[in-house]
Parts: structure tokens; C-alpha cells; sequence
């Protein structure tokens, strides 16, 4: 069991790399930039990525590594910090 834990987080710790990734690409060559070697805008290649961690966090719930009850608390948390701290709402 300890070695399947492992390996879930191993991969959800690369699919975070990866959206980082994604995401510095758009800054520095916007959404709509399309690398010569990819048949994907960099739009697309976030959506991707994004899936991709998302089908990791689900795992991580899915075998009980935290509960979806906290995730989901902390989530609600972040967004009322954010609210308060950034402007993203306003």
C-alpha cells in the first residue's frame, strides 16, 4: 500500500510541475502561442495539465491519503482568503 501511496504522490508532485510549466509558457508566449513541435496552443495545453492533476487529487481522495471533506474545506478557506487578499474578486 505504501509503495501505490507513493507513486500516486510521486505523480500528482510531477502534475503540478507540469502546470507550472504550462502556465510560465502562457506568460511568456500567451494562450492562443502554439509551440512548432506541439499540435496544441498553450490554452489547450494548460486545460490538459490541469485535467491531469485533477485525475491525481482525485486519486489522492480516492485512496484515502486525506478526505474530500478537508480538501474541500481548505479550498473554501483559500477562497475567502482570496477575497480578502488579492484582487481577482473585485
Amino acid at each position: 500500500m505504501e509503495k501505490r501511496n507513493n507513486e500516486i504522490m510521486a505523480i500528482a508532485q510531477e502534475e503540478c510541475a507540469e502546470v507550472i510549466q504550462a502556465i510560465s509558457k502562457i506568460f511568456r508566449f500567451g494562450f492562443n502561442s502554439t509551440h512548432p513541435d506541439e499540435r496544441f496552443n498553450n490554452r489547450e495545453h494548460l486545460a490538459i495539465e490541469l485535467g491531469d492533476l485533477i485525475c491525481m487529487i482525485d486519486l489522492i481522495v480516492e485512496y484515502g491519503l486525506v478526505e474530500h471533506k478537508d480538501v474541500l474545506m481548505a479550498a473554501e478557506a483559500k477562497r475567502e482568503k482570496l477575497k480578502i487578499w488579492s484582487n481577482i474578486f473585485k
